[in-house]
């Protein structure tokens, strides 16, 4: 049943996970970075895909402390804090100088969104109008940070030209929205207990899955960025991805694992074929792709089609890499979205944990994007932000996609061995008109 509370709870995660996503992905900017030395500018380029994998990873420890505690509080009190933090670091950012640490407030930045991304989790995940609220808000923030502007320069390690307009976001009025927001269902729900079903596998299995994959996928981008690839480092990458993934996958309970998988496939072509920046008009079309891709992924819940349909768009990226028009980079943004939404949709998992999961592989580092970063942005790229150097070499251009598709394949035979492992039987799946989210994909 839908109630005023669940379409106010749906809000609140909306509004939450989309602040959240935007400070984990988008370098910490205000007026005066411009003015900052190359050397904050460099500490700052090197620290973001850092300071995103430690708030991937504390969102997903907050997700399970509070759901091991059991109590509204715990949830709803951990996505205060954070919100309160990411308040008090944008404060502090804009009253400061530039000789101010920008890495060291990058890094408070994420850490709180961490907190608001894992705690509104728990707090609000009960239902399908709340989980969906709370998915199109994370995803939102990928459309939201490709869209923002984006600097320009032959060399990313001078100051930033004076031309370019500083990116502060998320904003401060939005921030202050989401405290409000968080701070009444923090009031409304301090009481309730029960917010979560239990799992003798819970509380190590996210954690240990999530600081594995995190861990291995930001060493394995980081080295590969750092050197000339070869044919057998880009294999060796490859393989260490998918092997992560599916010890990840299996290290979580009945076939919460799923999602894993699919968020390991989606981060990979995501990777590959994103355009390097999306129009701000085209934005709101992509979001509402992403929800459209969620409600069906609800009514048809078929992660096996999310795998082909991602595997699909690797091959025609692979087929057709290069140089496009702007109606091309709409196809494949459209088509992204809606895919991601739908792969995001059809997973269910049993356990909230692994939602925050799911959404902290995408936030986090991508080998793929390591080896697309060197050709196609010339120098860094940095989180949402990517200094442009040049077009991109057509071979090093195609590798990429070539690299997501053989992640997504190795991922669908993963998910082949779970559903095999991990047969379940029960009762099926309930309509989507139930309040009841279903208990397996």
């Amino acid at each position: 049943m839908r109630t005023p509370h669940a379409a106010v709870e749906m809000v609140t995660a909306f509004v939450s996970t989309l602040v959240a996503g935007m400070s984990l992905l988008l370098p910490i900017d205000f007026a005066w970075s411009s003015e900052s030395t190359p050397l904050q500018l460099d500490m700052l380029a090197f620290s973001v895909p850092r300071a995103i994998a430690v708030g991937a990873i504390i969102a997903v420890l907050i997700a399970v402390f509070a759901t091991t505690i059991n109590h509204a509080l715990a949830a709803w009190g951990s996505a205060l804090a954070g919100v309160v933090i990411m308040l008090i670091n944008h404060l502090a950012g804009h009253g400061a100088s530039p000789v101010a640490p920008l890495s060291t407030l990058n890094f408070v930045d994420s850490i709180a969104g961490g907190m608001l991304l894992g705690g509104i989790a728990a707090a609000v995940l009960r239902g399908r109008m709340q989980v969906f609220g709370w998915t199109l808000g994370a995803l939102t923030s990928f459309v939201v940070s490709a869209a923002l502007p984006v600097a320009h320069a032959a060399n990313p390690f001078e100051p930033v030209p004076a031309h370019l307009p500083s990116v502060d976001y998320p904003p401060l009025w939005l921030i202050e929205a989401t405290l409000v927001l968080v701070a009444i269902g923090t009031l409304v729900n301090r009481r309730r207990t029960g917010i979560e079903r239990r799992a003798v596998e819970l509380p190590m299995a996210p954690i240990v899955a999530g600081m594995l994959y995190i861990g291995v996928a930001l060493f394995g981008a980081q080295w590969l960025a750092g050197r000339t690839a070869s044919g057998f480092d880009i294999v060796l990458a490859v393989a260490l991805t998918a092997v992560t993934a599916m010890i990840a996958a299996m290290l979580l309970p009945r076939r919460d694992g799923t999602l894993v998988l699919l968020a390991v496939a989606l981060s990979s072509v995501g990777s590959a074929i994103v355009p390097t920046q999306v129009p701000g008009w085209s934005a709101w079309i992509l979001v509402v792709l992403l929800a459209v891709g969620i409600l069906l992924g609800f009514r048809l819940p078929a992660p096996l089609l999310a795998m082909a349909a991602l595997a699909l768009l690797a091959v025609v990226g692979a087929l057709s890499s290069g140089d496009h028009g702007r109606l091309h980079v709409a196809a494949i943004g459209a088509a992204l979205a809606l895919t991601g939404g739908f792969s995001f949709g059809c997973a269910a998992p049993r356990y909230n944990p692994t939602r925050v999961l799911g959404v902290a592989i995408v936030l986090g580092s991508s080998v793929v994007l390591a080896v697309r970063g060197r050709g196609e942005f010339g120098a860094a790229v940095i989180g949402g932000t990517h200094w442009s150097s040049g077009p991109p070499p057509m071979a090093q251009s195609a590798v990429a996609y070539w690299m997501a598709l053989a992640i997504t394949v190795c991922c669908a035979l993963s998910l082949l061995a779970l559903r095999h492992w991990r047969k379940i039987t029960g009762t099926p799946q309930k309509p989507v008109d139930s309040e009841e989210l279903p208990k397996d994909s």
